[in-house]
């Protein structure tokens, strides 16, 4: 009988019939959401639409604050940010998603600006978008620009609380000439984006220009977050920070804190104090960069990385040209750098100390040259399970016949920073240890043979790249394992 209601209830979902509500600012009068008759409020037709409907929003600018009201619906421009704005003139936020909105709730293709955040917390956040009480909409292909915020939150959004973590999800998106200001003295920023106890995922968004000043602490130009989102093939250039993090801070004051960041690049970001690329603290924060690429940041200590309380973890990166050095461990600190390219030297497996021969690196082009020490240097196990691809979109594992693999890989051996040199493409099949192009019984074994080495050489069944083989390693390839056979 349980079978049997599922089955009913599936195929009343499957068969249920969305409308779409239409919005235009030029409409001649109030409307009724038709094509024909369109609203002339984008909030008049969240008003009226019902989970599951699409508000398709004509181009135009729109002087108004919204409110999705917890509705698991669509808004999305026709024709994409450049010509569809929501600004929202000076209110405390443009755009709010307080009732628990969850993935289904969806925000595409606008200009999100005007919002002004200068008021006491809760209110003095998130400028352009606010999300709290476990709210995690999906934002996709927007801007977020000229917004600005109080304190602890970021001209761009705050995400979450201390009670409710939550997982939003932003897509394609750019964050621009935000900003998080006095006069609060205490401002932990992201002048772009602010989340607090976020997880969820960042992917391909850039975040430049965006700023944070305050009297004392002031941190996270682009991005501050307290949790473990996943940040993919984003780009952070030019963003200040008055204190520290001038492009991204790190903290987990709400528990755990592991965010990710792969695939990116941080390129002149500058900071007052400290990390004028990333700032780590507080014990819990555990921030792993993979396969990116520092370059030209600055700071008062540290231009590329700096910590306090935390255990920050570097794998197939490149630190280069950064100042007044690279990488500093503050108090209490111990961050890990392996397979990476770190002007002046750092102490770990696989590190170099070379000139990366960037393409261009004077006009923002941070690629390989031909004959780069970073082309086939790097650790596999760091990124053939995460992505397939780099920062431009090209096939990740491409061996360089031309260079002589100096990394710790099987077929092809991924490159150092975010842009991968492309040579003869070669699928990289995460645990599989033997190189034959799948993961079986086989290299479980391999495994198994090599438990507790913690050789510093190139170890393919260290697959969590943490110096040795252990139970962790093996819960990875069993895991693979798995799903492999299903």
């Amino acid at each position: 009988m349980k079978k049997l209601l599922a089955a009913v209830t599936v195929l009343a979902v499957s068969t249920a019939q969305a409308d779409t509500i239409y919005v235009d600012a030029n409409c001649p009068g109030p409307g009724n959401g038709s094509e024909a008759e369109p609203y002339c409020s984008i909030q008049t037709a969240i008003d009226n639409a019902v989970d599951t409907d699409e508000v398709v929003v004509a181009p135009g600018t729109y002087f108004e604050t919204i409110d999705f009201l917890g509705g698991a619906i669509t808004l999305r421009s026709s024709d994409g940010p450049d010509v569809t704005t929501i600004d929202g003139t000076g209110f405390l936020h443009v755009v709010q998603c307080v009732n628990g909105e969850g993935p289904d709730t969806v925000l595409d293709g606008f200009t999100i600006t005007g919002g002004n955040a200068d008021a006491e917390y809760p209110d003095g956040v998130g400028g352009g978008l606010y999300c709290t009480n476990g709210s995690g909409p999906v934002v996709t292909s927007c801007t977020f620009i000229g917004n600005s915020a109080r304190k602890l939150g970021g001209g761009a959004g705050i995400y979450g609380s201390a009670a409710l973590r939550i997982s939003p999800e932003f897509r394609d998106c750019l964050f621009t000439g935000n900003q998080v200001t006095g006069p609060d003295s205490f401002a932990v920023g992201g002048g772009g984006l602010a989340g607090i106890a976020m997880d969820g995922v960042v992917i391909n968004c850039t975040f430049t220009s965006n700023t944070v000043t305050a009297d004392y602490f002031a941190t996270g130009g682009a991005l501050a977050v307290d949790g473990s989102p996943m940040v993919i093939d984003c780009r952070f250039h030019a963003n200040v920070a008055m204190s520290s993090g001038g492009a991204v801070t790190t903290q987990a004051t709400h528990g755990p804190g592991e965010p990710q960041f792969v695939n990116c690049t941080f390129t002149g970001n500058r900071a007052g104090d400290a990390g004028g690329g990333v700032f780590s603290s507080t014990y819990d924060s555990m921030p792993t960069l993979i396969n990116c690429t520092l370059a030209g940041n600055a700071a008062g200590e540290a231009g590329a990385v700096d910590t306090y309380l935390s255990s920050p973890a570097l794998i197939n990166c490149v630190l280069w040209s950064n100042g007044p050095d690279q990488v500093h461990d503050g108090t209490n600190s111990a961050t890990t750098l392996v397979y990476t390219n770190v002007q002046g030297g750092w102490p770990g497996t696989g590190n170099i100390d070379a000139d990366p021969l960037f393409v261009d690196p004077d006009n923002g082009d941070f690629r390989l040259s031909a004959g780069s020490p970073c082309i086939d240097a790097g650790h596999n196990n760091a990124i053939s399970d995460l992505t397939d691809t780099d920062l431009d979109g090209n096939p990740r594992f491409a061996d360089d016949p031309n260079t002589t693999d100096t990394g710790c890989g099987e077929l092809a051996t991924v490159d150092m920073g975010a842009y991968e040199y492309q040579g003869v493409p070669a699928e990289v099949v995460f645990a599989d240890l033997n190189g034959d192009g799948f993961v079986g019984i086989a290299d479980l074994m391999i495994l198994n043979g090599c438990m507790g080495s913690d050789d510093s050489d190139c170890c393919l069944a260290d697959l969590d790249t943490d110096g040795e083989v252990g139970m962790s390693d093996r819960m990875l390839l069993i895991h693979k394992l798995y799903h492999a056979s299903l």
